[in-house]
């Protein structure tokens, strides 16, 4: 036996003049689409197109059969020879209208179509694939760009009427070009960022083509964390194709995950396979009913660890979309203002006169320049956040046996928002409250953010703010580029865990020397700078007004670790044109440096304070992973 179609030459000649015929011209189906019998097998393909019939017949074969659910949902249609839209059973050499008028005569099965796949098809036809050209800025060569790049990434359908398009901030980074292209669709539609949080790593987009949104597109709906062990499935254009690809997992952990060189945020740990290009997908929780978990955006690439993804939550969705409709703009998530220690040594705990039953978590150090500072003080024990007990090990709890720590629920706010503070000082209880804010970083984490590429040339030295992008440049593994981050300088290193102590101050590097003769003999390079002919540096502004401004014979660069550099000012400004054209830079300093100096910077502020000694604020030990992130 072999399955016919209905295109068969034989089975035409018998079924257009036998009872299959007359049976088949009773169907309400193939009266509605008015199909003779010589055309059944053109409107078997007309309607196989989005959707599924499983279909078992008399003899046991399933099949899954695409159709068109639009005329079909709900209908009950017979399976065999009355069916002008299911092939039949027949041999090569008995194809007579005898066997087929039995095969009409013979009570045939009905079956139901439920447009499972029609449904499925729907939520993935708001998965879009995003093309992206991109020219990112060169932290170690500050004084031109990276050269261009392109990728793909993926995005999805979230408002129809706000006309917004939800993906990863990454993907569309510093992007020169973004276009979005439905799956399926030969077309791609130039699309525009509207609101950029490189922070918790979303990015809302937008298409002002009308002609993309009059296809049927839906917004896709979120729901919220869902429990362990539940099915999810990754929607999204990853590499190895160009076509949608759907990954299916389950829900592996709920953690707090660091998104980016800033704060630890709330993320769902997957299973389901997750590889560049995913990036800005949705997570199914239903792909049926198009409800989405979460955002792709990262996967763990450690060598010891398989398949382990994560998902941006809606919780975390939520936060960007609600800063984005009220400012236009991402302000980001606050900061707790405080860096603390966990409480589990009964000594230290009696210590602290923490009574039975008490638990929280001591205060090391707190921000200078946070409104935390002041309300909580050094050698405080934090009982409880907003009402929510913290326990001896820093955690709150979640959802039944799971526990995060507790800065979940200070990140979770919004800037301004109030915070309150159960603290225990010195045996006594009392309550605290301030309003949250951002971190503010002695060195930048993040390009757009607070990063920029700054930059100033004097006599060939070239010097630079301390930023986490710049580190990613030079010592980073990006790029296929081997890792040296353990070549990063200690006193670099140390600065990387420490606060500001004064609005704009930032971390002056020296950073390269470009070789002439007035330079001769010094080599150094990623070297902070700390002082000019004596004066202690507050930031690379303050540098440059003090060099512009400098009447002496001589410039003195005080380098960490007490080394000098000095040249001639006659010399430096005279070799300075040269300088910089041998090495085809247009201009001594970036264009921020030309900008006078900011109103609550006071340079000459009396204190002494240190940005780069390693034995200020425990130093090396204090390095890691730090509440005071932000």
């Amino acid at each position: 036996m072999t399955l016919m179609y209905l295109k068969q030459k034989k089975f035409y000649e018998a079924a257009a003049s036998g009872p299959a015929h007359r049976a088949a011209s009773r169907c309400p189906l193939a009266q509605q689409r008015n199909c003779p019998t010589r055309r059944y097998n053109n409107a078997w393909r007309s309607i196989c197109r989005s959707d599924s019939l499983n279909i078992r017949n008399q003899g046991g074969y399933e099949q899954e059969l695409a159709a068109s659910a639009s005329p079909l949902d709900g209908a009950e249609l017979p399976l065999g020879a009355g069916n002008p839209l299911i092939p039949v059973l027949v041999s090569d050499d008995d194809a007579s209208e005898s066997r087929v008028a039995a095969a009409a005569a013979t009570p045939q099965p009905t079956i139901k179509v439920t447009g499972e796949l029609r449904r499925k098809a729907w939520a993935l036809s708001s998965v879009l694939k995003v093309f992206v050209s991109r020219v990112d800025p060169n932290y170690a060569q500050p004084w031109q760009m990276c050269p261009q790049r392109t990728g793909t990434g993926s995005a999805f359908v979230l408002d129809t009427n706000k006309r917004t398009i939800l993906t990863n901030s990454h993907v569309v980074s510093n992007a020169t070009a973004v276009y979005v292209r439905r799956p399926g669709a030969a077309k791609k539609f130039k699309a525009e960022i509207i609101c950029d949080g490189k922070v918790c790593d979303l990015a809302l987009l937008t298409v002002r083509d009308d002609a993309f949104w009059a296809a049927e597109l839906r917004g896709l709906e979120f729901v919220d964390v869902p429990e362990l062990q539940s099915p999810i499935a990754v929607a999204g254009y990853p590499v190895g194709g160009d076509n949608i690809s759907v990954t299916k997992g389950i829900v592996s952990r709920i953690a707090l995950v660091r998104y980016s060189a800033t704060a630890r945020l709330l993320s769902i740990q997957i299973d389901a396979a997750i590889n560049p290009g995913n990036s800005g997908g949705p997570a199914f929780a239903d792909l049926e009913g198009g409800k989405v978990a979460g955002v792709a955006f990262s996967k763990n690439v450690s060598s010891s660890t398989d398949n382990i993804g994560y998902v941006i939550p809606h919780r975390v969705v939520k936060h960007f979309l609600e800063d984005a409709e009220a400012y236009g703009m991402y302000r980001g998530v606050p900061s707790p203002g405080f860096l603390t220690q966990d409480l589990e040594n009964p000594a230290q705990r009696a210590y602290l006169k923490m009574h039975e039953g008490t638990s929280g978590v001591l205060v090391v150090k707190t921000d200078p320049l946070s409104a935390a500072h002041g309300a909580v003080q050094k050698d405080d024990v934090i009982l409880d956040v907003d009402g929510v007990p913290i326990a001896d090990d820093g955690t709150v709890e979640f959802r039944e046996d799971e526990r995060l720590e507790f800065t979940y629920i200070i990140r979770a706010k919004h800037i301004d928002e109030h915070i309150h503070l159960k603290l225990l000082r010195d045996g006594q209880e009392l309550c605290v409250g301030y309003p949250l804010k951002a971190k503010d970083h002695l060195v930048p984490v993040l390009d757009a953010v607070d990063a920029v590429p700054s930059y100033l040339i004097v006599g060939g030295l070239v010097f630079a703010p301390l930023s986490s992008p710049f580190l990613e440049m030079v010592f980073g593994g990006g790029g296929g580029r081997r890792s040296r981050r353990a070549d990063i300088p200690v006193p670099v290193l140390a600065a990387l865990n420490q606060n500001k102590v004064r609005k704009g101050q930032q971390v002056v590097l020296l950073v390269q020397v470009l070789a002439h003769e007035i330079n001769h003999g010094y080599r150094y390079s990623v070297v902070p700078c700390e002082s000019f002919n004596g004066r202690r540096l507050h930031s690379l502004r303050h540098l440059v007004d003090l060099v512009d401004n400098c009447d002496q014979p001589f410039l003195n660069f005080g380098l960490e670790g007490g080394r000098l550099i000095t040249l001639r000012t006659a010399e430096v400004r005279g070799a300075g044109p040269q300088i910089l054209a041998t090495n085809a830079i247009s201009s001594d300093r970036s264009p921020d440096m030309l900008l006078p100096k900011p109103e609550d910077e006071d340079w000459d502020a009396a204190g002494e304070w240190d940005v780069v000694s390693a034995q200020a604020d425990g130093g090396l030990g204090a390095i890691g992973d730090s509440d005071l992130d932000g």
